[in-house]
């Protein structure tokens, strides 16, 4: 295990901990947008066995947590809250693997020395909005992510693409909604489920859950302590579905 891997885990040990209460105000989303389209092979059958489930959350600042008031606020602190809560009689490891400014081709250099050796039966990627926003071409964003995709699928780890995060600046950008296309075409043709992050937080807005300055930092980019919340949530819901559905067929296959 790497040194950043072994920072990782020591963090999120530590986010475990100092977790923050559970606020009462909850984040609703639609059931489509939680709906991850296809299978999940490792994770269900760790899930299956009872085995101890490392889910990998490979990104930049949102997965890392900037914006956030401590890494116990971050969403990768919080989906392994969240999961833990749902399933008390499994262990769940979730390593932040998130590192600020990094670019899609960043993160594609990171997987051989700090993803694979975790062996994570879960790795869920965070990527798009720096590329979109320093102008990476379509073209090279698409490759480097499906080059990602092909190193993971070969050791067997299953993986959900995170897209863009909602907020104000994104309009000012030309190719926003062609990266946002691009990351639903790269999950339809590689059969990975897409974690549809920007139309969850567009839906919180719209449906006056909260207003945009509830949901982002300061510098109304980020996510703050809410949004991480809602992203943690959201997640584990989508994950919950998964595995609850696989139990399902199991017993329903053990009756027949």
């Amino acid at each position: 295990m790497t040194l950043a891997s072994n920072a990782a885990l020591a963090q999120t040990k530590l986010a475990t901990q100092m977790a923050p209460p559970r606020e009462k105000r909850s984040c609703k989303a639609p059931s489509e947008l939680l709906t991850l389209d296809w299978p999940m092979p490792r994770l269900t059958n760790a899930f299956r066995k009872g085995e101890m489930i490392r889910i990998v959350a490979l990104g930049s600042s949102s997965t890392q947590g900037t914006g956030a008031s401590s890494s116990s606020a971050s969403y990768p602190a919080r989906l392994l809250v969240e999961l833990q809560q749902r399933f008390p009689e499994h262990r769940f490891e979730v390593l932040n693997l998130g590192v600020g400014g990094e670019l899609a081709r960043d993160m594609l250099e990171r997987i051989d020395d700090s993803v694979l050796p975790l062996a994570p039966e879960l790795v869920i990627w965070q990527t798009g909005v720096n590329d979109a926003i320093r102008g990476v071409k379509i073209d090279d964003f698409r490759a480097t992510v499906e080059a990602g995709l092909d190193l993971l699928k070969q050791h067997g780890i299953d993986v959900v693409l995170l897209d863009h995060q909602y907020y104000p600046g994104a309009a000012r950008l030309p190719n926003f909604p062609l990266y946002l296309r691009t990351m639903k075409l790269i999950a339809n043709e590689r059969k990975v489920p897409l974690m549809r992050r920007y139309e969850i937080m567009q839906h919180m807005v719209s449906s006056s859950q909260f207003s945009v300055e509830e949901l982002l930092a300061p510098d109304k980019f980020h996510l703050n302590d809410t949004s991480y919340r809602c992203l943690g949530a959201a997640v584990a819901d989508a994950l919950s579905m998964r595995l609850l559905s696989a139990q399902e067929r199991d017993n329903g296959s053990r009756t027949n």
